[in-house]
């Protein structure tokens, strides 16, 4: 069985387009923004957030080296900054958070919303976790989206515990 990651992967693939927006609220060790960069093609942008000056370097030089470098945006930010580089014009294709217990459960939940509202048609928001227990504020706010406007799913490996939340804009 595949993990969480590679499933989003997998869905993130059907959807994404050349010329698309997508964003990597959390890079971590880079993989997603590669992901990410790679599916946008050289007329899309993938907006990249760490606040970890470590994780910018390694995925700076990782892009380069993969020539995925000019489709992408590294800001030295937490993913609560995210709206500081949204254009008006330009709606989000596909947005991922690798969630873990060290983000605040509000600030994650508030960004969601946010993202929501400039989703394209069929944009996704995508949560990842090794622990269920840090989707939990997230994933009751989207049990209440209404249900002619999203879709909305989760997944979980009852065998690690990784989970994946899957929001859709119809």
């Amino acid at each position: 069985m595949r993990s969480t990651q590679n499933l989003a992967q997998i869905t993130l693939n059907e959807y994404l387009v050349p010329g698309d927006l997508a964003i990597d609220a959390t890079i971590h060790h880079g993989d997603i923004t590669r992901f990410l960069a790679s599916r946008v093609g050289d007329t899309g942008k993938v907006l990249a957030f760490s606040d970890v000056k470590a994780e910018i370097d390694d995925v700076a030089t990782s892009l380069f080296l993969s020539g995925l470098h000019n489709r992408v945006e590294l800001i030295s930010k937490d993913f609560s900054a995210i709206t500081n580089y949204l254009e008006p014009t330009t709606p989000v294709a596909a947005a991922l958070f690798q969630v873990d217990e060290t983000m605040d459960a509000t600030t994650l939940t508030n960004t969601v919303k946010m993202l929501l509202m400039v989703l394209k048609t069929n944009g996704l928001v995508l949560l990842l976790s090794d622990n269920p227990a840090n989707l939990v504020a997230a994933q009751e706010y989207v049990a209440q989206l209404p249900t002619d406007s999203y879709n909305v799913h989760k997944y979980e490996d009852i065998l690690t515990g990784e989970t994946a939340l899957l929001v859709q804009r119809r």
